[in-house]
């Protein structure tokens, strides 16, 4: 922030950095809300990221502004009861709701349409079955081309379930992998979203809802199982010694 909100006078304005004037000192052409235009000089200049409070007048510069909202706060020792009985009773006779602050920062938090969240899950849900279908794919056709591999490890002591065991844990290592890489580039989107937040003066905590990501991703380890087991199971019923003497 530059300069200091307490020189702001009947001659003077406070803007943020979204504005294209934005040095102190310099002049600002207005106009008010009864259609007057005015030059007001720039007392102090506050960062991005005060929403839409973008200027900030004196009352004198304010005349014919429409007031959207009033805030009050009770002193020390005030009876909450009375005091809300007479707000509620002046709401009536205006027509003006009178909330709470949690009532009220319920009723203005942005939230998502039902349209919109509809189609947000519906292009997830497209995404998530190429992905299945791709991962399942790549797994059938790897396993696939390793029956020699098998044929090796039966001719070396190995039981059927245990050549079925390797395949199932190696899948599962792949889907692992992926989880831990495609964490990784999430957790750094996250943190650029919440630095560049910061850099607008304001804080919001990370939260993750680990049990969208959970059930994606067992999924995919079930799909990674069945599309790696399958072939494996598939290729052992061929006989070993055939296979493991046959040239790639």
């Amino acid at each position: 922030m530059a300069g200091r909100t307490g020189d702001l006078d009947d001659g003077s304005v406070i803007v943020n950095e979204e504005w294209e004037t934005r040095t102190v000192g310099q002049r600002v052409s207005l106009w008010l809300g009864d259609g007057r235009k005015v030059s007001l000089r720039v007392a102090a200049v506050m960062r991005t990221g005060t929403g839409s409070n973008g200027v900030y007048p004196t009352p004198a510069n304010a005349a014919g502004a429409a007031i959207d909202r009033i805030d009050v706060r009770l002193r020390a020792g005030a009876d909450r009861a009375a005091v809300r009985a007479l707000l509620e009773k002046a709401g009536r006779d205006t027509g003006t709701p009178v909330l709470t602050r949690d009532a009220w920062v319920a009723a203005q938090h942005p939230r998502t349409g039902g349209n919109t969240r509809a189609g947000l899950l519906l292009i997830l849900g497209i995404a998530l079955l190429y992905t299945g279908i791709a991962l399942a794919n790549t797994l059938v056709m790897a396993t696939s081309d390793r029956v020699h591999e098998f044929a090796s490890l039966r001719l070396t002591g190995a039981t059927r379930s245990q050549v079925l065991r390797l395949v199932a844990v190696e899948a599962l290592i792949v889907v692992a992998v992926g989880a831990g890489l495609g964490g990784a580039v999430a957790g750094l989107n996250l943190l650029g979203v919440k630095g560049a937040l910061e850099l607008l003066a304001v804080s919001s905590p990370v939260a993750v809802p680990w049990a969208s990501p959970g059930g994606v991703l067992a999924a995919c380890a079930a799909a990674a199982t069945v599309s790696a087991v399958l072939p494996a199971l598939a290729a052992l019923r061929t006989r070993p010694a055939g296979p493991a003497g046959t040239r790639e």
